[in-house]
This record gives C-alpha cells, structure tokens and sequence, in this order.
C-alpha cells in the first residue's frame, strides 16, 4: 500500500508541476502580446497623434461656434472712416445692407435672446459674407463653412424636410472636418442647425451674369447685370470685368444673396430703376460711356473673373462670346436664361430697353 501511495502522489506530482509550467508559459506569452500590442499602439499614437488633435480641435470650434451662431441675437459695431462706432453699437445687426456689414465687427447670431431662432436674423444672413460668419464666430482663418437649417418637426407635415437657409463651401476636398447639430424652435416649427467646420477651401461659385446691354441708343452708357445666386453674400474684392484690350477690378463692396449689381460706363446716366447697386467701369473702357462705345453689337466678348486672394492670378468665371448671327439688334439687352452655355445663343434672350436690376 505504501509503495502505491508514493507512486500516485509522484504522479500527481508530476501534474502539478506540469500544469504549473502551462501556466507560466500562458501568462509569458501573454505579457509578450500585452508588450507588442503596447508597442503598436504607442507607435500608432506618435504616427496619428497630430490627426487625432487637429480633429478634436475642429469637432470644439464646431459646438462652440453653434452655439455662438444660435445662443443670442447677436452683435455689431460700425466702423466709420475705419474707426469703431462704439457708442452705437447694436444687437440689431441684421438691419444693415452687405456692404455696411463688410467692414464692421459682426457677431451675425440668429436667436432671439429667449432660447428660440428668429427669422428676420435667418434672412440677414443673406447681407453677411462667408468670411464674416467665419470671423464672427471665431472660427480659424484658412477654414470654412457649411450652414444648414431645416425643418425637422412642424403641424405642417408638408413643410417637414424645407430648408430654411442653406450655404457655405462645399467639403470635396476637405481633409479634415467636424460638424455639430442642434435642433431649436423656430416660431411653431422645430429646426435642425447644423454647422460644419472644414479645410476644403473656398471657391467662388455663384456671382454670374445675367444681362448685358451692348448696343445702346441716344446716349445711355453701356452695362451688364451681375448677380449673386448664394445663401450667403458675396465680397466684390477680386472680381473682374473685361473684354479683349481692357481689364477691370469691380473693387470693394459686397453683394446681397440674391441680389443684383450693375456694372456701367456712366454711373450718372445709367437707368437703374431698381436702385440697385452701380459700379462704374468707364475708366478702364471696359464699357462704353454713352458717347463712347466700346462693345460690338456684331460681335465682341466679356468676361467675369476672380482672382484668388495675394495672387495674381486670375480665373476666367463666365465668358460670354457673340458674333453677327446673334443679330444684337440697337437697344435691345441679352438676358441670360440660366442652365446652359453662356456662349450659345439659344440660351439667352432679346429685351428691348432692358430690364437692369430686375
């Protein structure tokens, strides 16, 4: 019996030690991958850390923006001959044109000071440039912006999905961005703001011309309608009018979303029955000043340009070409029909006299 006990404690000896060794080996191979997989990571951090920063970075100036767009009414103080009109500075800045706007210091918010969104302020963002906004809001120079607002919840169930006001640069392109969304009270309606923070850069898409008036009769000045089709306003600085031999800046000012500007040679003979916007361009010949002409009827070209801020070089936006089987007739304006080449025919339309600003 003695002889049988020791050989099963050996046995269960030889087990224990055996198991014990299992053991150790599972728990060494187990910090081994713990120190590769420790490694890996530390390594991925020190390659995507920078990433990592710079998103979170966009993702805080996203929701601190929004809420800076939707959280008050907003402020704006007006400079006059360059100087800060501090004394008359108002939270009632969505009363002022695009180009009183351009040049004062803006906080453009959309509330109505009781936790709501008010829609005249909605609407003023149409007087407010893209670069205004962004500066407002202090988001970073360099970086852009989308803005959305859209009806997520009304008694209207047919006006559930309308947007409300939607502009910015669009994200192709983009390597890094960051949005935020919050949803608020419009009036009886429930909105979705959302607001995204991008790197993709801005391009401008939307000044275009609409009607140009190349043969006028007894005295009136040449001229072209431009127009801003955007949600937000459009910086005039760095666009451009010329024809073969003669070049033009438009100079400064802003234009209004959906609003219209006439380029002229006679600012002070130029019918504008809209009072909208002139911008002379005689100087240059550019356009003809009544008694001057520059444009031909039979056949000439004009176009609108952008030229990307400290550079000298400039994009050709629209160029229009006509020749003699355009039978341009005296007095008579070409409006632009939209959708098509600017340089066919069949896209645009005889009016005679005009309708500038219209």
């Amino acid at each position: 019996m003695r002889r049988g006990g020791n050989a099963v404690a050996s046995a269960r000896k030889v087990r224990d030690e055996r198991g014990l060794t299992a053991v150790v080996e599972f728990l060494s191979a187990f910090v081994l991958f713990l120190v590769i997989v420790s490694a890996f990571l530390a390594l991925s951090q020190l390659k995507l850390g920078s990433n990592v920063a710079d998103t979170d970075r966009l993702d805080k100036m996203a929701i601190d923006s929004l809420e800076r767009l939707t959280d008050s009414k907003g402020h704006v103080v007006l400079r006059d001959a360059g100087i800060r009109d501090i004394e008359n500075s108002t939270d009632d800045w969505h009363v002022y044109n695009a180009s009183t706007l351009l040049t004062a210091d803006l906080l453009p918010a959309i509330g109505d000071g009781d936790g709501h969104l008010d829609l005249n302020r909605i609407s003023a963002l149409g007087n407010v440039t893209e670069d205004r906004l962004i500066h407002g809001l202090g988001i970073d120079e360099g970086l852009s912006i989308n803005l959305t607002i859209i009806i997520v919840q009304s008694a209207d169930e047919s006006s559930i999905g309308e947007i409300v006001f939607s502009d910015g640069s669009h994200r192709s392109g983009a390597t890094q961005g960051a949005t935020a969304s919050r949803v608020m009270h419009l009036g009886d309606d429930s909105v979705r703001v959302t607001l995204e923070v991008h790197n993709a850069g801005r391009e401008p898409s939307g000044l275009r011309i609409t009607e140009f008036m190349a043969d006028p009769l007894n005295g009136p000045p040449e001229w072209i309608e431009l127009e801003n089709p955007d949600g937000f306003a459009m910086n005039l600085s760095g666009w451009s009018m010329s024809r073969p031999g003669a070049f033009e800046l438009i100079q400064d000012g802003a234009v209004a979303a959906g609003g219209r500007v006439i380029c002229t040679g006679n600012s002070a003979t130029q019918y504008n029955p809209y009072n909208v916007p002139m911008i002379d361009l005689a100087s240059s010949g550019v356009l003809g000043t009544g008694t001057i002409d520059t444009l031909a009827a039979e056949g000439d070209s004009i176009t609108l340009g952008w030229t990307r801020p400290g550079t000298v070089l400039t994009y050709d936006v629209i160029v229009i070409t006509w020749d003699n089987t355009w039978n341009i007739q005296a007095n008579h304006s070409m409006t632009y029909n939209l959708g098509g080449s600017p340089s066919s025919l069949t896209n645009w339309t005889a009016v005679d006299g005009g309708t500038p600003g219209w």
